[in-house]
């Protein structure tokens, strides 16, 4: 069953990187919902060119702002994929409770609630995903190979009452820098283009409609707005593992004189109004919720880059890709999945918070992501130990089964749940949880078999190979404390031992194994070995609910699409798959106290 297993996995990720290879969202979809900006301007031709791009533009521009009925628009954003992905700075919705995205459409302005998809901190971005099955008109990127001062470039943004403006300018630099505060961002183009507050996180596009960047609007030395623009090179780098880019033709310099095409009426109190709806001290100073306020703006002029010269961002353009990912990527998450699997491994705890949490933190990822990326994961690893476990006869089926569906219903509403509280709740609640482990940990480490009896070691055929060793064996089996609480069969007893294993798992996206085993110890009177047993078999069956209902869920809300979770977790399943075998090994060889 093992190998079987296995095979069934092999096949199941050598398919999905075969259709990463040759997918295109938008090969699926047929008539004008298929069409990006730049495709859709060639066909309008009743226009003079730069009208065509002033009444073709607007509809790919969102504003994005809070959930509220009557929340307006604290920055703008470009919806860069036909199902609903959108670009925008990361200031402006990072402190936001809840997120809504504004289309300007034939019938008005609709709203469509959003979530976090990826952050990049470093760049000030944000790729939200608005929660609708509906397709949109969308960017293409421009040329990510160059950039070329003195292209004649057009900065997009939406005002508080939804109307579209747009300032015609020029690339002024390359690879300017903008110090805001402590914080500084690098690898950015000025342009005359951006001159309102209103265009914060929204398009910066050339002649054939394609994204040239994202747009933040700083305040210099002299109180006047500055314009810098993250480009698309830097864009497509980062989130191109979560979004398949269309990439445009390459837009040849152009020269020419800044100036204003089109500013909607009462734009100039846009951002005393919008300051006043948000309010409140921000975290990082300097930033606004829908502005950069900068104290200090440097790379004002790029003079050893002289017009027309193309500028490399060797940063972020070349190097190997695999399904999205560069190398660097990749070897970091599957370190961290090692890292993972190691502290699970040798501690029998820690492992699903440090997966969730470093990729929260070190990748940016939300969770509506991570959670169908950790409950794949635990389906293989948890699903070979479990086949081990029962092989080994430690499984003790008369005990497991009543609490599966207690396991199952519990993660299916800890996954609702923890959709409802948001990313940033479940931050808190992670490092709570992590708190609470710690000192368990040093408890333990203070009194050590307190209150347990040493039996003999545990013995097993064919150890070298066992997978249940990625459960984090002890190398005692310990007899049940004499004070626990014993419950008797029933109903209360399964949801007891069943129902917060599977809240846990549903809520933070771990697996669920640190809560289950000291329930089955103490309040199930089950010894160590066949308590990491039962637990192995009812996070596997925890995780396959999960997984059905995050995929499910996530595809007929518009929020997920499946080749980004099932990528993610072919990197680390690895990864954790040889930190639980490492750490387990670990776990027989250091001392406890270790």
């Amino acid at each position: 069953p093992v190998s079987i297993l296995a095979f069934l996995i092999f096949v199941t990720f050598a398919w999905g990187i075969y259709l990463l290879d040759h997918y295109d969202e938008d090969d699926n979809f047929h008539g004008a919902d298929d069409l990006s900006v730049g495709q859709f301007l060639v066909r309008n031709i009743a226009m003079p060119h730069v009208q065509r791009l002033y009444h073709t533009v607007p509809p790919a521009v969102v504003g994005v702002g809070g959930g509220g009925v009557n929340a307006g628009p604290v920055a703008s954003g470009a919806i860069v994929g036909a199902n609903g992905y959108v670009i925008t700075t990361l200031h402006s919705v990072s402190n936001l409770p809840e997120i809504s995205v504004q289309v300007a459409t034939t019938g008005g302005i609709r709203r469509f609630p959003a979530q976090v998809v990826k952050t990049i901190p470093g760049h000030d971005l944000a790729l939200l995903k608005m929660q609708t099955t509906e397709k949109f008109l969308h960017f293409r990127m421009a040329d990510v190979q160059t950039v070329v001062p003195g292209q004649q470039v057009f900065a997009f943004g939406r005002n508080m009452a939804g109307a579209p403006l747009v300032r015609q300018g020029l690339v002024q630099s390359a690879d300017a820098p903008l110090a805001v505060g402590t914080t500084r961002i690098t690898h950015l183009l000025r342009s005359d283009a951006v001159y309102s507050w209103e265009q914060t996180g929204g398009p910066l596009v050339n002649a054939q409609g394609d994204l040239v960047g994202i747009n933040i609007a700083a305040t210099g030395p002299t109180g006047r707005v500055e314009g810098f623009t993250v480009p698309a090179q830097v864009i497509v780098s980062h989130l191109q593992d979560v979004v398949r880019f269309k990439t445009g033709a390459t837009a040849p310099a152009v020269s020419g004189q800044a100036q204003t095409q089109t500013v909607a009426a009462g734009s100039s109190n846009w951002w005393s109004k919008a300051r006043a709806v948000v309010g409140g001290p921000t975290a990082i100073p300097g930033m606004g919720m829908n502005v950069v306020q900068g104290n200090a703006v440097q790379g004002r002029a790029a003079p050893s880059i002289p017009s027309g010269m193309p500028f490399i961002d060797t940063d972020h353009v070349g190097g190997a890709k695999i399904g999205g990912y560069s190398i660097a990527d990749i070897l970091g998450l599957v370190m961290l999945a090692l890292a993972a699997g190691v502290t699970g491994g040798m501690m029998t705890m820690g492992g699903g918070v440090l997966q969730v949490a470093g990729m929260m933190v070190f990748f940016g990822y939300g969770m509506y992501l991570i959670r169908p990326v950790v409950f794949l994961t635990n389906v293989v690893v948890y699903g070979a130990a479990s086949l081990r476990n029962d092989k080994a006869q430690l499984v003790q089926w008369d005990k497991v089964k009543p609490l599966i569906p207690w396991g199952v219903g519990g993660v299916i509403l800890g996954y609702f749940i923890g959709n409802a509280i948001g990313d940033s709740v479940v931050g808190v609640l992670l490092g709570l949880f992590a708190l609470i482990m710690a000192g368990k940990a040093v408890v333990e480490i203070l009194q050590p078999n307190a209150g347990e009896e040493t039996a003999e070691a545990i013995s097993a055929a064919g150890a070298e190979d066992e997978m249940d060793e990625l459960m984090a064996m002890a190398d005692g089996a310990a007899r049940p404390k004499a004070g626990g609480v014993a419950l008797s069969e029933g109903p209360v007893r399964s949801a007891v031992l069943g129902l917060p294993m599977g809240l846990f798992s549903g809520i933070l996206g771990i697996s669920g194994g640190v809560i289950e085993v000291p329930l089955q110890r103490y309040v199930g009177r089950i010894s160590l070995q066949n308590a990491i047993a039962n637990s192995s078999v009812l996070v596997f069956w925890a995780s396959v609910a999960g997984s059905v209902v995050a995929f499910f869920h996530g595809a007929s809300t518009g929020l997920i699409h499946w080749e980004a979770p099932v990528t993610l977790a072919l990197v680390m399943i690895p990864g954790a798959y040889v930190g639980g075998i490492v750490g387990a090994r670990l776990m027989r060889v250091l001392p406890v106290r270790v």
